[in-house]
């Protein structure tokens, strides 16, 4: 009797997880899950050189959305490094995509000293400084479409005092 208790019960258990929309989203099917979170794909690509054009390796690029604290306490920032001809990208699928970009900031930061060839002062990029723009649209339920945001820096080296 109590096995027979315990299938049930296990029986239920899975069909109420089912129903809440707790199963697993593989990403064995390319589609996106849509389970209550609003979600983007986007690509972000850039390069990073030097005043004289140089391209600069090991640079710390951090994109930062600003969504709306209140109401997204936990968001990831997106880190990324430069590679040896100073380019960057990263394509990634974003659950809640950035309320606004007007707030948003990309910086650029030397995290290796003069490893890279000299050491860089850091910059900061505010919207209208880097592009994002909307190469396909979504379905109009959740998926916000695909964003490609391009950004580029030019870093100058820090003084030496």
């Amino acid at each position: 009797m109590k096995t027979k208790i315990n299938t049930w019960a296990k029986a239920l258990y899975a069909f109420l997880m089912t129903i809440l929309g707790f199963s697993a989203c593989d990403e064995i099917i390319e589609t996106r899950c849509e389970y209550g979170q609003p979600n983007a794909a986007y690509k972000f690509i850039g390069e990073v050189k030097s005043q004289d054009g140089t391209p600069i390796k090991g640079i710390r690029v951090v994109f930062n959305p600003q969504n709306n604290a209140l109401a997204h306490p936990s968001y990831v920032l997106d880190t990324l490094y430069s590679d040896s001809n100073g380019k960057f990208s990263k394509e990634r699928l974003k659950y809640d995509w950035p309320d606004d970009l007007n707030n948003a900031t990309i910086t650029f930061e030397d995290i290796d000293g003069s490893d890279n060839g000299g050491e860089f002062e850091t910059v900061s990029l505010q919207n209208g400084s880097f592009s994002v723009e909307q190469v396909k649209k979504g379905d109009g339920n959740w998926d916000s479409g695909d964003f490609l945001i391009t950004a580029s820096a030019v870093m100058t080296e820090k003084k030496q005092d």
